[in-house]
């Protein structure tokens, strides 16, 4: 077997893996998104619920909680 295969053997596993993983991820229930901030009460935007599904905390929340 030459490098070429061992690159492409490795690749094909890396794949695997990935694809795995992302099934995994796509089987996971989310929560219905929160229309009040789980922290602090203030309500999340439609948009923001929307565009993250799951949502439980405003931008403000999220980004305290982040650092």
């Amino acid at each position: 077997m030459d490098a070429v295969d061992l690159v492409t053997r490795e690749q094909l596993r890396a794949e695997h893996r990935f694809e795995q993983q992302r099934k995994a991820l796509a089987a996971k229930p989310v929560p219905q998104s929160a229309t009040e901030c789980a922290e602090c009460g203030n309500d999340i935007p439609e948009g923001r619920r929307r565009a993250i599904k799951g949502v439980q905390l405003c931008t403000e929340c999220q980004s305290l909680s982040e650092k």
